[in-house]
């Protein structure tokens, strides 16, 4: 086969791995972005459940200020009862002790409210606690697993970074401007292996004489559909058998 056609199908197996090696660096900071959502979205459930906890304590806080205002005011009223010389009076003073009463009595029930409900957030800080915990051992492995991948990728780069480098000064300078031009214009395939005479990227049917051709690999030739640079690879079940070889010895 053509030196320029053997170095042009390598190249194009580098630079498409590029490419993939590219597009996986590019998602790196994005899925590291992801990750540490997750620790965030970790992190603002507990805040959230220490924060609903803290007001529920102040409210108790102030419910038993509360109360014990009204208790206040039943004891001056009931004192007051035992002073009043009418009956009248006594009895508005009755009415205003059994209408606090009354009232202690809710904010007591509501008082009871708060406590439980403050039992329950001290239940979920624990298990936001632990989430938190659990997420932030994921997110740490995660990370450093996203470190590994991406250094190996930016090695692997690196390496096909050369490899092409050293294979675009291996080939013609006209073969290489043919190749760069057919790849802009098809998302980086610009060639095609033809076999039983059909294209396969465009899989549409190559003139017998111009696969024949193509078979030789002396020169270049095009696909006349996707206008990719055709080449063909001998099938494993169509490469003769060397000589010495253990095929060769069982055959004889």
């Amino acid at each position: 086969m053509l030196a320029d056609l053997e170095h042009l199908i390598e190249l194009q197996q580098v630079d498409l791995r590029l490419q993939e090696l590219t597009r996986q660096l590019e998602s790196f900071p994005q899925r590291r972005a992801e990750a540490e959502q997750e620790l965030q979205h970790a992190r603002q459930a507990l805040e959230q459940a220490r924060t609903r906890h803290t007001a529920s304590l102040k409210q108790r806080k102030t419910l038993e200020l509360d109360v014990q205002q009204v208790e206040e005011r039943i004891a001056k009223h009931k004192s007051q009862m035992y002073e009043v010389k009418s009956n009248e009076a006594y009895r508005a003073l009755q009415e205003e002790v059994a209408a606090e009463e009354k009232q202690k009595a809710k904010l007591e029930d509501l008082e009871l409210e708060v406590m439980l409900a403050a039992e329950e957030l001290e239940k979920l800080i624990k298990t936001a606690e632990a989430e938190l915990a659990r997420v932030e051992k994921s997110v740490a492995a995660a990370l450093r697993q996203l470190g590994e991948e991406q250094a190996v990728c930016e090695k692997d780069l690196a390496a096909l970074t050369a490899q092409r480098d050293t294979l675009r000064g291996q080939t013609d300078e006209e073969a290489l401007a043919v190749y760069d031009r057919i790849a802009r214009g098809h998302g980086g395939i610009a060639l095609a292996e033809a076999r039983d005479e059909v294209c396969l990227v465009c899989l549409i049917h190559i003139r017998p004489q111009t696969f024949a051709e193509v078979r030789r690999g002396d020169q270049l030739h095009y696909c006349e559909s996707c206008h990719r640079i055709l080449y063909y690879r001998v099938p494993a079940a169509e490469t003769p058998v060397e000589a010495g070889s253990p095929g060769a010895e069982a055959d004889g």
